[in-house]
């Protein structure tokens, strides 16, 4: 089984191993599910890897089959109900993480075996961007010998094959006492209509709007319900959304595709239909509108987004149903082992009984040796408030954000350059960090800072730069002050601290007079224009100190 997840070039390697099949003269059967993937490897395969068309045969519905065909490109669905191609050598599964679970793929196993799998002259290749099953007790040992792995979605990342991606997640806003599990070990479909309903599509129109609104985005939902819903909300927000379901006609389907593609429909609601071989690489954003615990199929809605496009940075991964802290972020380093794993049960918690010692669960109210009744202890307020929407960092990433605030933070307090910040940490990590990791590193103020704040912050940082960098051009107060405070205009001029505490201009003044000022405007003045005060306080000490007056 081969894992090779979004951007390792699946179609590309598996076209290769066809080609050198066919130069050693084995057949090949390779099975798909998508009629996409069929025209996508003959292309592949011809412009590529020189493959001549008159050697590929395909089994599907609108097509001439011919057996003769040393390559024969079958769809799954179809195949169950034809003949069999003879004498194959190769048998290559597309998707088997789902497809090794059709029944038809064990009898094709069956066929090319005479029953024993194991001393089979069929050589059997599993293809899977996400090889792992929702159902605890379901592996792939029984179908595969051993695992083979291209890089991580996270070094693919580094490599330059995918665009970086940055997680948004959202807690508490599913009702889970609500959600049931089904058979196949993901929520039932009844159960995530009810939580997935028209109040839980405004919450992502909001955020939507308020995170990235002109993004490209393709909206993952629980049903077709939910997904007609809202693309409603998306278009009376003024952003042009369709909806593209199962049942969505193929030529209906296409069109909304080109649409997407030009750009006349900027976001389109899914159900299921793109989580797999959709490759629209200028989508920028993606919307997991929906709770699953299903990782591989987490894993296949994220990728939709993190293709290379050349108008792309980035693609932002907005979670409302807890999967990245449920699942982990979908570009993480999940181990992909072949056959199930078990968590270990864990010890069951106990206390000890302060009457006679006894060790007893935890949960015990009274010690079932001596009889000792345990006091319900008083349980602390916490806040009814949910958790914000926020983004999420991987632990590699945290680390690496801690380090780079971290030496900024300490480089400002001290007064040393803060340009060493960047270069210590390109010559630590070999990348150079993205702009959105040093915003609010120095003051820390978080989100809706008061403009008075924010103009005393920015006082504060143009005095330190006067300082370590008295030579430094607008240009790059510019860039240090966007990093800090975000994008905008930022102006140089210095406050001038006599406007703003009263004092005469042209006019002697001492310690006692700008001090006396002072007292009368602090009383009455608000904790924001407070900091302003005490910023043109300390601007008029340090003169006064210097005797510069």
């Amino acid at each position: 089984m081969l894992y090779a997840p979004t951007g390792a070039g699946k179609t590309h390697i598996s076209s290769k191993i066809i080609a050198d099949c066919l130069s050693k003269n084995r057949r090949i059967l390779f099975l798909v599910h998508r009629t996409k993937l069929i025209e996508q490897t003959i292309s592949t395969l011809v412009k590529s890897y020189g493959v001549k068309l008159e050697q590929i045969g395909v089994i599907a519905p609108n097509y001439k089959s011919d057996y003769k065909c040393p390559v024969q490109i079958s769809m799954v669905q179809t195949i169950q109900n034809r003949q069999y191609p003879e004498d194959i050598g190769l048998l290559i599964v597309d998707e088997a993480h789902t497809t090794a679970y059709f029944s038809v793929f064990e009898k094709l196993l069956n066929h090319y075996s005479g029953g024993i799998w194991t001393q089979s002259k069929c050589f059997v290749l599993g293809l899977s961007a996400s090889p792992w099953r929702t159902k605890k007790r379901e592996g792939f040992c029984r179908f595969f010998q051993a695992m083979v792995r291209a890089p991580y979605p996270e070094e693919l990342i580094k490599q330059g094959h995918l665009c970086s991606a940055r997680h948004f997640g959202w807690g508490g806003l599913i009702d889970y006492s609500k959600l049931d599990v089904g058979a196949a070990g993901d929520f039932t479909q009844n159960s995530l209509e009810v939580v997935c309903n028209s109040e839980y599509n405004k919450v992502i129109i909001d955020k939507f709007l308020e995170l990235c609104p002109t993004r490209k985005t393709i909206a993952f939902c629980a049903g077709v319900k939910q997904s007609i819903d809202l693309a409603e909300q998306f278009n009376s927000a003024g952003i042009k959304a369709s909806v593209v379901t199962g049942e969505t006609p193929e030529f209906v389907r296409k069109d909304i595709y080109n649409q997407f593609k030009r750009g006349d429909i900027q976001v389109i609601s899914s159900v299921s239909v793109l989580c797999e071989g959709f490759d629209e690489t200028s989508c920028n954003a993606a919307i997991i509108a929906r709770p699953t615990k299903s990782r591989a199929l987490l894993v296949q809605m994220c990728g939709r987004a993190l293709r290379l496009h050349s108008d792309k940075q980035d693609a932002y991964l907005l979670d409302f149903g807890d999967n990245f802290k449920r699942l982990g972020l979908p570009v993480s380093k999940f181990p992909t082992p072949l056959c199930p794993t078990f968590k270990k049960a864990e010890e069951m918690p106990v206390k000890e009984c302060p009457n006679c010692s006894a060790i007893l669960p935890i949960f015990a109210m009274i010690c079932p040796d001596c009889g000792h009744l345990f006091v319900k202890e008083e349980e602390e307020d916490t806040p009814d408030t949910l958790p914000e929407f926020g983004e999420i960092f991987s632990k590699e990433q945290q680390e690496q954000i801690s380090y780079l605030r971290g030496q900024l933070l300490r480089a400002y307090k001290a007064e040393r350059d803060i340009g060493r910040v960047t270069w210590l940490f390109t010559e630590r990590y070999n990348f150079l960090p993205p702009q959105h990791w040093y915003l609010d590193a120095i003051f820390r103020r978080g989100r809706n800072v008061h403009p008075t704040v924010r103009k005393t912050d920015e006082q504060a940082l143009l005095r330190f730069f006067k300082k370590t960098k008295p030579t430094a051009n607008s240009g790059w107060l510019g860039e240090q002050f966007r990093r800090e405070f975000g994008k905008g205009y930022y102006d140089f001029d210095a406050i001038n601290w006599k406007d703003v505490l009263g004092v005469p201009e042209h006019s002697n003044y001492s310690y006692k007079d700008v001090t006396d000022l002072y007292r009368q405007k602090i009383v009455q003045a608000s904790p924001e224009d407070a900091s302003l005060l005490n910023f043109c306080l300390e601007e008029a000490l340090k003169i006064l100190n210097s005797s510069v007056y």
